[in-house]
């Protein structure tokens, strides 16, 4: 079996090559068991190419310190999510889900209550491959990586008000300061970061690398740019660059980046060619100060990766989605500090991925 890179098939354009990663095996057995989630945490998974039971999310329940395992299946009669499943948001009692599908063709949006995990909406076409995306000015834009388009739709998926075109692969995503600001995968021709204000006019930041990653901190809107290893500061109102961090990491490049409290932020680094959400080390940056944090040592060895990372603000924890290839992932928690607060061995399903926290 072949797990595709970035929830992508191996494609070969006069755009680009594509590469992927191996991984296949067994999923869990889908019970059809309903499970009803309260206070706790949602863990996306992505799964493996070619096992659609594996494209679910678990929810750990923090309360009774237990995990559930594909709770969309379980509490949908078996129905499995599409391929590749890569973005999520909780909005108030609501469930967001974006779904990649087969490179270079639609993927699928959903809508789900994440009380009783069921379905309220789908959309089966929603652009070529819906990478992740963002809530703003009462609609949603997502990001195509299959394409160079952003989709806006309603809050149902109903109607695909406009398509932005924004340049080759845009993938992460988020609204701040009345704009929207949208990366690039690694493997994308133009190294800039879009900016759509809210007349939907696109503007675009360009970089010497592909700008893989965005957070935000305290007004500011931090873009990490791989294998350059410096992360850009930009205006979140005016989108206009006004600093930079250089960063001393031991890897080849940084990835992926998650926002922390007030000043800090916290950085994946990655020696993979192609995976910026995927490294064995990850590092906390003073923003203020513009340094790495020499006692924070959180790493991975042996075959495990670092697949996501989320910080839960409420509870002042940070949440590492740890891919373990062929077999089921697992989540570890820290403190601020690094220091390991607790592992769930056993999360349900293969490369873990996104977060999303429910009080």
């Amino acid at each position: 079996m072949k797990k595709l890179t970035s929830a992508l098939l191996l494609f070969i354009t006069s755009f680009f090559i594509f590469t992927s990663l191996n991984g296949c095996g067994d999923e869990d057995i889908v019970t059809n068991d309903p499970v009803t989630t309260t206070k706790g945490v949602f863990v996306l998974y992505e799964g493996s190419f070619g096992q659609p039971q594996s494209y679910d999310y678990g929810f750990i329940d923090t309360g009774l310190d237990t995990v559930f395992s594909n709770v969309y299946q379980n509490s949908n009669g078996g129905s499995a999510l599409n391929s590749f499943p890569n973005g999520m948001i909780l909005s108030g009692n609501e469930l967001f889900i974006s779904a990649q599908g087969t490179f270079g063709q639609p993927g699928s949006m959903y809508k789900i209550n994440s009380t009783s995990n069921q379905l309220i909406t789908s959309s089966p076409s929603i652009g070529n491959n819906p990478y992740n995306f963002a809530f703003a000015n009462g609609n949603i834009y997502i990001s195509n990586s299959g394409s160079d388009y952003v989709k806006l739709t309603d809050m149902n998926f109903g109607t695909v008000i406009d398509s932005l075109s924004v340049g080759f692969n845009p993938a992460d995503i988020l609204f701040a300061g009345g704009n929207v600001f949208v990366g690039k995968q690694t493997f994308t021709f133009e190294n800039s970061l879009a900016v759509i204000n809210a007349s939907n006019q696109v503007s675009k930041i360009f970089f010497q690398g592909p700008p893989v990653s965005i957070a935000l901190n305290s007004g500011k809107v931090y873009v990490s740019t791989f294998g350059y290893k410096k992360i850009f500061v930009v205006d979140a109102s005016t989108a206009l660059v006004v600093d930079s961090i250089s960063t001393s990491v031991s890897q080849a490049g940084i990835g992926y980046l998650a926002s922390g409290s007030a000043g800090t932020l916290y950085v994946l680094g990655t020696d993979t060619a192609f995976q910026y959400m995927q490294g064995v080390s990850m590092y906390k940056v003073d923003l203020v100060n513009k340094t790495i944090d020499p006692g924070f040592n959180v790493s991975v060895t042996g075959t495990d990766v670092i697949y996501g990372i989320d910080y839960d603000a409420v509870e002042n924890k940070i949440y590492t989605a740890i891919a373990k290839g062929n077999i089921n992932g697992e989540v570890r928690v820290y403190d601020p500090s690094g220091t390991l607060l607790k592992t769930y061995t056993d999360i349900g399903g293969k490369y873990p991925r996104r977060f999303a926290f429910k009080y």
